[in-house]
């Protein structure tokens, strides 16, 4: 059966878990996110996104049922003036891409910013770590089903190590710095679980952080190494002070040591070179475009056009492999100031309440790892696949929902 069947399958499936379990519905729709990317390698036709929409509209429309005091943020006011801009751009361009997103981006930021908390004020639940046993347990997962396929399959991208050429792990998704996106948040979501103690049984998420580890570093993704490394060191530091940021320091120059040891310094080094060379091309490009765009941008998704004739052919159709410069090619420069005000928002805010709340120490390593990851990858905040939704889930989860209650804030 077609992709397109089994994302629509996902989509009534997903549908129907949240309204079995409202509670539930947080988790499932960052899972859903994921699983969007994974049918993305497959299809693109429009059904590729029936696995988050669906789902996403049960809870609109149990948002709109639910009663009670309902929790407003600022972060609900900025939203509907970032979804606002997003569809003026989009109007004003008003290419099919375009209104996709003004179609798209009003159902992520209502669903993510007002009707999830909604949703689960009234159900109860923990979303806070239903995102975190999400991250770790899919990443997991598609870092095992991604080994495997290299291994068995010889399904992979090549990359030379030393005298041989291994497959960096990727599949299910189209290229392995998508797995290693996912891992950026993934290591370190299984590092706080493991941390915390408070999901049971330890031993899985041991298991997980294992898995994820291993599709880390044997994705190949130079930037999901750092990310995943800076969130980690992160979570060390608000966990265990300066002994933590030691030890994760140690590990990450035994591992970088062995990695040299296996590659070859002057493969490693090439490997490094090569991918910057390639998104500084990619970056000059965007800035190129940004100067003759800079109030409206190109439009949603419009990036890749609007950079062909400033990069090679072998480039042709790439996106600028960078959050920020993806928001700014695409919606101009208040698109770029509302994206930077949010983020500097919700960093602060959780750097500000680290000392007294660990709950948040733990939430800025997410934060720091997915915000270094969109400095070298390609992300728009308000899409519906992770790279895009996972980040805005996030800053949610800091700047939106309702205070933790004890037990979330030990």
């Amino acid at each position: 059966m077609s992709a397109d069947f089994w994302a629509v399958l996902l989509g009534i499936g997903s549908a129907a878990i949240i309204g079995w379990r409202r509670n539930w519905a947080f988790g499932t729709l960052a899972a859903d996110s994921i699983w969007v990317e994974v049918v993305h390698a497959h299809t693109d036709s429009h059904w590729q996104y029936a696995p988050w929409l669906i789902p996403a509209a049960a809870v609109l429309l149990l948002a709109l049922k639910a009663g009670g005091r309902v929790h407003w943020s600022p972060l609900v006011a900025w939203g509907a003036v970032y979804t606002a801009w997003v569809v003026l751009v989009a109007l004003v361009h008003h290419a099919s891409g375009d209104l996709n997103y003004a179609a798209g981006v009003p159902v992520v930021m209502a669903t993510g910013l007002w009707a999830l908390p909604r949703v689960h004020q009234e159900a109860g639940g923990r979303p806070w770590h239903q995102l975190l046993m999400v991250l770790a347990g899919a990443t997991a997962l598609l870092s095992l089903a991604a080994g495997v396929a290299a291994v068995k399959f010889h399904q992979g991208f090549p990359v030379p190590v030393g005298s041989h050429t291994l497959l960096a792990w990727q599949w299910p998704f189209a290229n392995k710095n998508t797995l290693g996106f996912l891992t950026a948040f993934g290591v370190p979501a299984a590092a706080i679980l493991l941390v915390e103690g408070t999901e049971r049984p330890r031993w899985l998420w041991w298991a997980a952080g294992i898995l994820s580890v291993m599709g880390l570093a044997l994705s190949y993704s130079r930037t999901g190494w750092i990310a995943a490394a800076v969130g980690v060191l992160v979570v060390a530091a608000v966990v265990f002070g300066r002994r933590g940021v030691l030890w994760v320091l140690g590990g990450a120059a035994a591992a970088l040591g062995l990695v040299t040891a296996k590659t070859g310094l002057h493969r490693l080094l090439a490997l490094f070179k090569h991918g910057l060379s390639g998104r500084t091309l990619l970056w000059r490009a965007a800035l190129s475009v940004a100067r003759s765009h800079w109030l409206f941008g190109v439009g949603p998704g419009q990036s890749p056009g609007a950079m062909a004739p400033y990069v090679p052919r072998a480039y042709v159709g790439l996106t600028p492999s960078n959050g920020p410069l993806e928001t700014l090619v695409e919606v101009g420069i208040v698109g770029l100031l509302l994206w930077a005000a949010v983020v500097a928002a919700a960093i602060a805010a959780a750097w500000q309440r680290a000392t007294s709340v660990r709950h948040f120490g733990l939430w800025l390593a997410l934060l720091v790892a997915g915000l270094v990851e969109q400095l070298a990858e390609s992300s728009f905040l308000g899409g519906i696949s992770f790279e895009d939704y996972l980040f805005l889930a996030v800053v949610a989860v800091v700047l939106c929902w309702p205070p933790a209650t004890p037990r979330e804030a030990s």
